[in-house]
């Protein structure tokens, strides 16, 4: 009897936990889509319990533009590489590429 209560419990708490998360990443989300990096931090000394979701946000908020900085901040930079392997190549190939690659796409 006691080892089926403990794997409920157990299966209960993962799918709190599990809906606690998607929760948090929804709010964070929804944060950063309608404020982005400006959003404030509002701290209630009355209200604790608000304040404290408030600051996990916040926090999300501010992880998530960190992450976004430097996801564009890399794309551009292979963006940049990927452009000087190709003139690279063009080069390096002779004249017969850069005349192929020039009726295709200039």
């Amino acid at each position: 009897m006691v080892p089926i209560l403990v794997i409920v419990f157990w299966g209960v708490l993962k799918l709190l936990l599990a809906a606690s998360g998607i929760l948090y990443a929804g709010l964070v989300l929804m944060a950063y889509r309608t404020e982005g990096n400006s959003y404030r931090l509002r701290l209630d000394k009355q209200n604790a319990a608000r304040s404290a979701v408030q600051l996990l946000v916040w926090l999300g908020v501010q992880a998530m533009a960190a992450i976004v900085r430097v996801g564009k901040a890399t794309l551009e930079m292979l963006s940049d590489a990927s452009a000087e392997v190709g003139e690279w190549y063009i080069r390096r190939r002779g004249g017969e590429v850069e005349a192929i690659f020039r009726s295709h796409f200039l």
